[in-house]
């Protein structure tokens, strides 16, 4: 492995393919190690220990799965539009860990107050932007729930939907309170 692969960024990316892959019996220091053909004193120069390279995990997948997309979102000036784009950067991005990561949270408790975190900043985003479309703070929230929950429900299904299903199915609660806009999906 050359020393450009052996950056903290490598590191991340790499347990986030594994854990996909192998489960999470695969992010201990030396099964990790093993299967990238490097030393536990690689590992070390990245992260003081596990615990701290499960904290930088969750980080990078809070900001590669969360905030990135929702900057990319965000480059659309309406609300309407902001929510298309998000369900478009989504549908253009592998997000395969989501589900493990979830799943692999009902092992490793500690995992809870990181999709806290993330299941509140995106229900966040979508709120505001109900909100900002005209909608009741309350009623923007509720809507925020069940747009979360149709996104995180549609990834559990076997076979998992194509794109453009997901596509036209997360477009149905906005269709249903915003029928006035010109949606085609």
């Amino acid at each position: 492995m050359s020393s450009k692969e052996n950056t903290r960024e490598h590191w991340l990316k790499f347990a986030l393919q594994q854990l996909i892959k192998e489960g999470p019996d695969s992010l201990k220091i030396m099964p990790l190690c093993e299967a990238r053909g490097v030393t536990k004193g690689s590992f070390y120069h990245h992260f003081k220990n596990r615990q701290d390279f499960i904290s930088q995990l969750m980080e990078h997948w809070y900001q590669t799965l969360t905030m990135a997309f929702i900057e990319q979102a965000d480059t659309e000036s309406d609300a309407l539009q902001r929510l298309e784009k998000l369900d478009q950067v989504i549908a253009d991005n592998d997000i395969e860990a989501e589900m493990h990561i979830r799943a692999w949270a009902l092992k490793e408790p500690g995992l809870s107050d990181y999709l806290a975190r993330v299941d509140e900043q995106r229900q966040d985003y979508l709120k505001h932007c109900y909100i900002e479309l005209g909608v009741d703070p309350a009623l923007a929230q509720d809507i925020a729930i069940v747009s979360y929950a149709q996104f995180l429900g549609l990834l559990q299904l076997h076979p998992r939907p194509d794109t453009e299903t997901m596509l036209r199915l997360s477009g149905l609660l906005s269709r249903q309170f915003f029928p006035e806009t010109n949606q085609t999906g």
